[in-house]
């Protein structure tokens, strides 16, 4: 249940003036504050394990797949199973996988593949959790608040997610990964608390599920995409950065041991530059909102990561890579936020929950990149790999910005 929004604070803070859009925040905030840890510290123990780029870059290989695989009926279950249940499930499965692999880490029987089992459970967990946690934004409050609500949401995420991702790599520096899976664990166990507490809460809820079976709401959601222009850019886009631009990120602890010279810390450093620029970019989002549609925002963004990384790849220093992680965190803050609320703000209440189906089934699409990436990585090193990779998907996205320029021609936040 809405409520009218204070005219006291800036427009962008309004939302947190909703009690429910609150408590879903503090949950998101724990929720990447365990996946930022958990991306650092299972990519040290499997390359610790196994000595081997390509073990790394299966990591993100299979939770691509359970992306993949349940892609396109995450948003229909959460419409059937009820948003907050859905998330009180997800959540779930994520505790019992940190809960096991602390369970085998401390009996001395944790192998590298019952790592990557983990993080496929972690990734199906993740693929109907997100879907659901995003079309919950409107319903909390208001359509015509869900674009300050997901700068929001972005901009903690990106001061978390570098939180996250340094305290791994200190944590394992010193006290080794039994503690960091431990902490991931609390961290799940208060978010499932409070996602109890959301759960009772009076929430209007606006889905249209009917009598549809899944298939037939997978197909009611390809159609609808496919049928729109803005929507089917945005789609393709996607795509193209997660086959070619985020499977590199998976190689970040093989440049920091092996390129770079730096343990683990200097992995969480690197991640949490990457992060921080997120953080920073949400702000240069904000500004240049009344300035420019958020399509071209979205579309320039994805420009900005794929030609930071192309100087990340070819740095040979650890200042300059941290610092192109951190402009690649820039372009990551557009097109990722941008994202999101191009598809709420363009999609009908009743297609919400398809539309960002189409999120995580882009980034099941990816699953190829990720093998693709392993196996390059191991014949021609990390920094030929990324390079290359990075190229050519900004090559990619300038062909779809110009084939579909309805995507960045709209109206800037001023203008309407």
């Amino acid at each position: 249940m809405t409520q009218s929004p204070s005219p006291r604070l800036p427009a962008v803070l309004v939302p947190l003036t909703f009690p429910a859009y609150r408590r879903l925040l503090w949950s998101s905030a724990l929720w990447w504050q365990t996946l930022s840890m958990w991306t650092v510290v299972a990519g040290v123990l499997v390359l610790d394990m196994t000595d081997s780029a390509l073990a790394v870059a299966m990591l993100t290989f299979w939770r691509r797949a359970a992306q993949l695989i349940l892609g396109s009926f995450a948003g229909p279950i959460g419409d059937r199973l009820g948003r907050r249940t859905t998330l009180l499930v997800t959540q779930g499965c994520i505790f019992l996988s940190c809960a096991g692999v602390l369970i085998l880490l401390a009996g001395d029987q944790l192998a590298a593949w019952q790592v990557t089992v983990a993080a496929f459970a972690i990734g199906a967990a993740w693929t109907v959790d997100m879907p659901a946690r995003t079309a919950l934004t409107p319903d909390l409050v208001g359509r015509e608040q869900t674009a300050d609500a997901m700068l929001v949401e972005s901009f903690t995420q990106g001061l978390v997610g570098s939180i996250g991702a340094y305290a791994a790599g200190w944590l394992l520096e010193r006290y080794g990964p039994g503690l960091s899976i431990g902490v991931m664990l609390a961290l799940t166990g208060v978010n499932l608390a409070i996602l109890w507490l959301f759960s009772r809460q009076e929430v209007a809820r606006t889905v249209a599920v009917g009598g549809q079976s899944l298939w037939a709401s997978l197909g009611e959601g390809v159609r609808y995409v496919t049928d729109n222009p803005t929507l089917l850019a945005v789609t393709l886009i996607s795509i193209t950065l997660n086959v070619l631009i985020f499977p590199s990120m998976s190689l970040l602890p093989v440049f920091a041991r092996d390129v770079l010279g730096w343990g683990p810390v200097g992995l969480g450093l690197l991640t949490s530059g990457y992060s921080l620029g997120t953080f920073v970019g949400l702000y240069v989002v904000l500004r240049l909102r009344p300035f420019a549609s958020i399509g071209l925002l979205f579309t320039v963004g994805a420009l900005v990561e794929c030609v930071a990384l192309v100087v990340f790849a070819a740095s040979p220093s650890f200042a300059l890579s941290w610092a192109m992680l951190f402009v690649a965190g820039l372009g990551q803050a557009g097109f990722h936020t941008l994202r999101a609320t191009i598809l709420l703000t363009t999609a009908s209440d009743e297609m919400r929950g398809r539309a960002l189906s189409t999120v995580v089934l882009t980034q099941g699409a990816g699953l190829p990149g990720e093998l693709q990436t392993g196996l390059l990585a191991e014949r021609i090193g990390a920094p030929w790999t990324v390079g290359m990779q990075a190229g050519l998907s900004a090559l990619l996205t300038l062909v779809v910005a110009a084939v579909w320029p309805i995507l960045w021609k709209g109206k800037s936040k001023r203008e309407t």
